[in-house]
């Protein structure tokens, strides 16, 4: 045809694409597949429960932050000294996404599930893009095969996912300083692999013209905005400081581009002539770096704009006023309650949340140092041996920077008498790098001593760049993904299997922050009469949402008739708070449900025996008891209908549906009423009934118009309807004389007078 050309001429017309652009394409995919592996665990099942300080504190912050902010009271957004503003910012997005959709009319409005969700959507998807953003800066750092595999473990970690999808500030706090230190350890050109070469610190260019040419300003732009983003969320981000600045030093002593001296090695060169000779270099990348971040704090908290001074001196305050107090309720560690768990809180916790192959990685990452050193002792002496091991990632300056930075931010934790496991969030990143590390590490070996045995590569193996590599890429994700879908949505209930999981952690450290009352308070509205009365908890607030009856203080369990359901909670147990209400408890009440999860019981639902006229023991067969009655005979006069209240207490579940028979009679011993019914009524079969639960119901009973007015009675009894067999009545009481005879297995009440 003409004016065309052929297909092979226009391929051939194509200019090349370079091997750069190729490598950016595929780390721009990566990038994007990470974001969405992380994403998904985020943001499924959002709305499910309310997390104990979600509930008392920060959807109420949210809910005032946004209206201070349109009505111009800026002041009134410095409303705690974390400062949380952050989670309070994203909060507020949430919020307003909720509120559009509700007006439009896309989601039905006062959804408390929907309410939740919007709330913690924005967390999610910045707890998400962090692992992906830190991908391309950690290839930089580590390579390829590291940054991949420490990215899959973060998205995949259960611990890092239960905090990245609730609204606080944990996850916040995490993303932003993990980002920091990356960015800050490229800024400065701290790779393991060679960078583009550095100019000679011992050059002719002034230090400042040096430090223009070898610092990545973009990157530390992006370090110093990250660092004002966790000054926004979190005080304990000021570890940022010094680390940044040591980050700086570090960069400034290497001297040549593909420099892996270790980093002891510069701390332990004569600190006052690095530190004056390097000074001039170090100054202006952490003036500018500091200067990005006060920018970020300040623009990003309303309060700062009118008073920045005060804004500060809050987070000072919180940090002495809260941080370094103990907490109100007191803490659980090792069996005990206790004050202050001690400096052995956050290893024990730690070595908890981990998952299985992080800590296998984390022990093999630290048996390849000691090997290391080892290897290299004996090659100082002369000794002959293997070095491959001489350039390992675990002794690189940037992974030495975050192995530190982890020690020291679980030090200064440990310092402070308040502890939770939460608390020590940042620090897995670095735990989950180092593992995959120690991992690659143990799989590098493997290939290389299978290589030696058989003379072949293992297929699929990470070092051969195939389609069966992509497969092993593939079941890495698969395994994480079963993982995280085995204890989803209570990855909060994840603890380590490798140390006894769940069961071990209840007994070690305080466990329970909101999880299981959403399924309490399912368990209790199913019940027929659970909207009847108040339901007690000590955390009124988180279980309101799942009960449709007002939520009391647990003070209210010693006050008759005033709650049918009190609800308490593991922490609670933990701890021993408002343990004086067990004796009402076990008096009044009976354990009727426990709500476990991955082998912990959360929360325990306790039914509230309601006050009755008439107190009776008797049991019918092993499984039914009755405890308790009421009769009104005002109205058998006017109405022909004697109302009788029973109460009965379920000593073992049954599978068969029972009928209840109810005569009534006269002072002559006459039968003039009578009425077969269930025990429980029409909608409490007693197949259904619960272990240890009481059954209230009110049955109406005709009575023969020209009754006497005489004493009555009333005789009851369980019977099987298919043959009409009655279950045998133990431990009746004694019936009084006069009393009339109903066979066999019958209760007798009264005598009742029956008013004219």
């Amino acid at each position: 045809m003409h004016g065309t050309r052929p297909v092979s001429a226009l391929r051939e017309a194509a200019p090349p694409r370079s091997v750069s652009q190729v490598r950016g394409s595929f780390t721009v995919l990566i990038v994007f597949i990470l974001f969405l592996l992380a994403l998904a665990p985020r943001l499924l099942a959002m709305g499910d429960f309310w997390t104990a300080d979600e509930a008392d504190h920060w959807s109420e912050r949210v809910e005032a932050f946004w209206p201070a902010l349109q009505q111009g009271h800026y002041a009134e957004t410095n409303m705690v000294g974390h400062p949380g503003v952050t989670t309070m910012w994203l909060g507020s997005v949430g919020l307003l996404m909720q509120r559009t959709l509700e007006t439009t009319g896309w989601i039905p409005p006062d959804d408390p599930a929907l309410y939740r969700m919007f709330l913690r959507v924005p967390i999610a998807i910045v707890s998400a893009l962090w692992v992906a953003l830190a991908y391309p800066l950690m290839r930089r750092l580590f390579g390829a095969r590291v940054a991949l595999l420490a990215a899959l473990l973060w998205a995949g970690d259960p611990f890092l996912v239960a905090h990245g999808k609730i609204l606080h500030v944990d996850a916040l706090l995490t993303s932003f300083i993990t980002l920091s230190l990356l960015a800050a350890m490229v800024a400065f050109r701290l790779e393991t692999r060679s960078p583009p070469a550095l100019p000679d610190p011992r050059s002719h260019h002034h230090p400042l013209n040096l430090a223009l040419r070898t610092i990545r300003w973009d990157m530390l732009v992006v370090s110093g905005a990250m660092a004002g983003l966790a000054l926004l969320t979190k005080s304990p981000s000021m570890i940022l400081v010094p680390l940044v600045g040591l980050a700086a030093l570090v960069g400034a002593m290497r001297k040549r581009a593909n420099d892996e001296t270790p980093l002891l090695h510069y701390l332990t060169r004569s600190p006052h002539r690095l530190v004056i000779s390097r000074l001039p270099v170090v100054f202006l990348p952490l003036a500018v770096w500091g200067g990005v971040a006060a920018t970020v704090w300040v623009a990003l908290w309303p309060a700062a704009w009118v008073d920045p001074v005060g804004s500060a001196m809050t987070i000072v305050n919180e940090v002495f006023r809260n941080g370094a107090v103990k907490h109100g309720w007191g803490n659980f560690f090792l069996g005990h309650p206790v004050a202050d768990p001690g400096p052995l809180f956050y290893p024990v916790a730690i070595v908890l949340r981990l998952t299985p192959w992080a800590t296998l990685g984390l022990v093999a990452a630290g048996v390849a140092v000691v090997v290391a050193f080892w290897q290299r002792n004996a090659a100082k002496e002369g000794t002959q041996t293997n070095d491959r091991w001489s350039a390992i990632e675990g002794l690189s300056p940037a992974l030495a920077l975050l192995l530190l930075f982890a020690l020291l931010f679980i030090a200064i934790m440990s310092i402070l008498p308040k502890k939770f496991d939460r608390y020590a969030l940042p620090t897995f990143p670095v735990l989950d790098l180092v593992a995959a590390i120690g991992v690659l590490r143990v799989v590098d070996l493997a290939c290389l001593w299978w290589q030696h045995r058989t003379r072949t590569t293992i297929p699929g193996s990470p070092r051969t760049d195939s389609r069966s590599g992509m497969v092993t890429w593939a079941l890495v994700v698969i395994g994480l993904s079963i993982n995280l879908l085995w204890y989803h949505p209570y990855e909060l209930a994840y603890y380590n299997p490798l140390v006894g999981g769940g069961p071990v952690a209840s007994r070690a450290i305080l466990v329970g922050w909101g999880e299981g009352f959403e399924q309490a308070g399912h368990y209790i509205t199913r019940q027929y009469n659970g909207c009847d009365l108040g339901v007690a908890s000590w955390y009124k607030e988180v279980i309101q949402p799942y009960v449709c009856s007002p939520v009391l203080h647990l003070g209210y369990v010693g006050v008759p008739g005033h709650v049918h359901y009190a609800v308490l909670y593991s922490n609670q147990y933990q701890r021993e708070i408002q343990f004086d209400i067990l004796p009402s408890l076990r008096e009044r009440g009976s354990l009727v449900h426990t709500v476990r999860i991955h082998g912990i019981d959360y929360a325990y639902v306790y039914q509230l025996r309601q006050p009755r006229q008439h107190r009776v023991t008797a049991d019918f067969g092993s499984s039914i008891r009755l405890t308790g009655y009421d009769v009104i005979t005002e109205s058998v006069r006017s109405s022909e209908v004697l109302t009788l209240t029973l109460q009965w207490h379920v000593q073992e579940e049954m599978t068969e549906d029972y009928q209840l028979f109810l005569h009534v009679f006269d002072e002559a011993g006459n039968q003039v009423g009578q009425a077969d019914v269930p025990p429980g009524g029409p909608f409490q079969p007693t197949s259904e009934w619960g272990y240890h639960r009481f059954i209230d119901w009110i049955h109406r009973i005709p009575v023969q118009s020209g009754a006497s007015s005489g004493p009555f009675w009333v005789t009851l009894g369980i019977y099987d309807p298919a043959t009409f067999v009655r279950l045998p009545l133990s431990h009746p009481p004694s019936p009084p004389p006069g009393a009339p005879n109903d066979g066999e297995n019958a209760l007798v009440l009264g005598p009742f007078m029956i008013p004219d």
